[in-house]
């Protein structure tokens, strides 16, 4: 492609773009476009927000509670993923029904407060939304509009508006509006800091009347929520009094003032403070005036503008009309500097000293818990009470979610270093078990009881993340534990489960000082311990780190040895398979035999035998020898099975699997304990003969000794599926074997 093609097509591009969404429109090209969608331009802040929600879609996501919304907009697909919030479902669908309440209330009426740990996503969360406003606003779907005064030089209208020497201007006459004179035909503009609605132009009564004849005629929904800003609201006091000047001087030709208007798409900004807007911690008011006739550059404004006394708004507050205010870390800021929310929660309204200000703004702040708990001692907070509404976001819990965050954030670019399998993995499992809490089974039987005290952080990690009890259960209890996870997972209080531990700040750092050991050519899960050991022996620095052990969980030691477990858990499944010893599919396919055995032996059918096509009875030698492995001893045989396939059945309606296809479910995800006993003892079986094939691997590897024979092609196989297949360099290969071979083999 030339440069001057690519030139061309560039200025075609921005050309198209700006008739699309940049022309300006008079006052009556403004109102075609009302007529044809008014339900578009009808709704105020909140219907707004509510809107960029649906417009983006949800979808339903498994969690511990059960299927849970999450919202699209939080992925920020359209941003190619920069600034996705991993989970937080609970927090989405709080945010998302606020926000119906208040377009069911016809105005904004509360703050909403993400209150959590420090570094739990509130921020995230927020600017994911922010995100997705200004994406919306670009779309047809979410066009916004304001307006601003355009006032024309002499030779255009002198004479026509009153403002000069009486006659006339021929060119003035026949002009219907001012809003497409090119720039030097006008002497001045005027814009409108509040981006105050067009409709805002028709006198309240008789906008009142237009919104209800749309309600009549149908082309309003009966049950649309219309905003008390339209059905009550009033310019801005600089643009009212610029208003009523010019009414009084064309003798109350209400169309000859709206020739002075020019309306132009509303692009929300967050960058630009325009309809979005963040009040940091500073100790000042969010809203202020300064005079605006006193600009030397506004001194060619007509005589009978000049002379008012004109107050621009301006401030946080003024920016984020018609869309979003955040407010960051808003307890951080002495509570006198944010009193006047408990009037404008009340009332949209903000008294300044020369005017009030009408807003139409969704509030949303942000604050830590250790400040919300200060707060709730404060002698005003139950005044604040009743105009906050509060949303927690406490850690996840979830390590399918936490390892997001480090895919999204982590690379080997940002790192400068090969990254090791298994290493964000091993980050993500630490931070979870930093947060997980020991649990109160007081309320439960006895024997469910008894099952949850024994729960190990790393067995209630995984019931969390895959909904897996642990394998030692009989099916019953490990049904019933799986039946209470909701009540588990939202069991809760002021000192709740996610509320303390390890944040992803912290885990990235982490990950980054890693990138520094010297002594490793890669980022490898074993450097990773070697950074959180550093981490938990100074127990001064992070306040997770000072909470008593309850058993095992908070028990830095015990949570360390048990990353280190899970982690060589996932070397063995890699090497095993690489090896050739046995892969997951001859896994599947004995559970597969067993499964079609006992379902037979259950209904006292016969089935095929797939070698002499004739049919036999259930195989009990094959059934009796999975069962040595799996069955709990303390559970019959007979119930045992019944529960195995009652199991199936369950899982097949829950996942709505289609039974058309004729093929069973995957039942390494029906029975993964199951699955991993079967590997467990196949594992324990050939202990020895796995020790010399990985001793033989690693002289391979490290002395470039080729042991010769059929172990020759072994570990040739061995490493190139390790690197192909796994990811792993000749360097991090080294330090795993020998990990392995240390921990599982010596």
């Amino acid at each position: 492609m030339t440069k001057s093609k690519t030139y061309k097509d560039l200025v075609a591009q921005v050309q198209k773009h700006y008739d699309h969404v940049g022309k300006a429109l008079s006052f009556m090209e403004y109102l075609d476009i009302f007529f044809k969608k008014p339900k578009i331009q009808c709704r105020g802040a909140a219907k707004y927000i509510l809107d960029t929600f649906d417009h983006y879609g949800s979808r339903l996501t498994d969690s511990p509670t059960g299927k849970v919304r999450r919202f699209s907009l939080f992925d920020a697909e359209f941003a190619d993923q920069i600034g996705r919030v991993a989970g937080q479902e609970e927090a989405q669908d709080a945010i998302y029904k606020h926000l119906n309440n208040f377009v069911r209330h016809g105005r904004v009426n509360h703050l909403i407060l993400l209150h959590g740990p420090n570094g739990s996503a509130k921020t995230s969360l927020i600017h994911a939304i922010i995100q997705a406003m200004e994406h919306y606003s670009s779309t047809d779907q979410g066009a916004l509009y304001q307006f601003r005064w355009l006032f024309p030089s002499e030779k255009i209208a002198r004479s026509n508006i009153g403002f000069g020497k009486k006659g006339s201007s021929k060119s003035a006459k026949v002009m219907d509006s001012f809003a497409h004179l090119p720039g030097e035909d006008l002497d001045a503009v005027l814009e409108c800091e509040f981006r105050d609605h067009p409709l805002l132009l028709i006198p309240v009564d008789e906008r009142r009347r237009l919104l209800e004849k749309l309600l009549d005629e149908g082309k309003l929904a009966s049950d649309f929520p219309l905003p008390e800003y339209l059905l009550r609201g009033n310019l801005c006091a600089k643009c009212r009094k610029i208003h009523d000047a010019l009414l009084a001087s064309y003798g109350g030709n209400s169309q000859a003032v709206l020739k002075h208007i020019q309306v132009q798409r509303l692009h929300l900004s967050w960058r630009y403070r325009s309809g979005i807007a963040t009040v940091e911690p500073q100790m000042h008011v969010d809203a202020a005036q300064q005079q605006l006739t006193a600009s030397r550059g506004l001194a060619s404004l007509p005589p009978a503008i000049a002379h008012l006394s004109l107050f621009e708004s301006r401030g946080p507050l003024v920016d984020a009309n018609r869309g979003l205010l955040e407010y960051n870390d808003l307890l951080k800021r002495p509570v006198d500097t944010f009193k006047y929310l408990l009037s404008t929660c009340e009332t949209g309204q903000v008294t300044l000293d020369r005017s009030t200000l009408f807003l139409d703004t969704v509030l949303l702040g942000s604050t830590n818990e250790m400040l919300l708990d200060a707060f709730k001692e404060y002698a005003d907070f139950a005044s604040f009470k009743g105009r906050v509404v509060l949303v927690r976001v406490p850690y996840l819990r979830k390590v399918s979610e936490e390892i997001q965050i480090y895919q999204d954030q982590i690379s080997e670019d940002s790192l400068d270093r090969h990254l090791a399998p298994h290493t964000l993995y091993c980050a993500a499992l630490w931070a979870i078990l930093t947060r997980l809490r020991r649990p109160d089974p007081s309320y439960l039987k006895k024997e469910i009881k008894e099952v949850i005290e024994k729960l190990t952080p790393a067995e209630k990690a995984e019931l969390y993340d895959s909904g897996t009890p642990p394998s030692q259960l009989t099916s019953v209890i490990g049904k019933e534990l799986v039946g209470i996870l909701p009540e588990l997972y939202r069991l809760s209080g002021q000192d709740y489960e996610g509320r303390t531990g390890a944040s992803a700040r912290e885990v990235r750092m982490l990950l980054m000082n890693t990138a520094q050991q010297e002594d490793r050519h890669c980022v490898t899960p074993l450097g990773l311990f070697d950074e959180i050991k550093k981490l938990v022996a100074d127990k001064s620095v992070f306040a997770f780190l000072k909470q008593a052990p309850q058993g095992d969980y908070l028990d830095q030691e015990k949570i360390l040895e048990m990353l280190e477990t899970a982690y060589l858990d996932l070397l063995e499944d890699e090497a095993s398979e690489a090896m050739g010893l046995v892969t997951e599919t001859g896994y599947i396919d004995l559970l597969n035999r067993y499964i079609l055995n006992v379902t037979h032996w259950l209904k006292k059918e016969k089935l095929d035998d797939p070698l002499t096509g004739q049919t036999i009875a259930a195989d009990e030698n094959l059934m009796k020898e999975v069962e040595t492995i799996i069955r709990p001893d303390d559970e019959e045989i007979e119930t045992f099975r019944k529960n195995l396939i009652g199991r199936i059945g369950a899982f097949v309606l829950d996942e709505g699997h289609k039974k058309q296809t004729g093929s069973p479910p995957d039942y390494s995800k029906v029975f993964p304990a199951l699955f991993d006993k079967i590997k467990d003892d196949f594992f324990e079986k050939r202990k020895v003969n796995i020790q010399l094939t990985y001793q033989k691997f690693l002289e391979f590897i490290q002395d470039d000794k080729d042991p010769g024979g059929k172990d020759s092609e072994i570990v040739k196989n061995m490493k190139r599926t390790l690197t192909e297949r796994f990811g792993y360099c000749d360097h991090c290969t080294k330090e795993a074997m020998t990990f392995l071979l240390k921990k599982r083999y010596s």
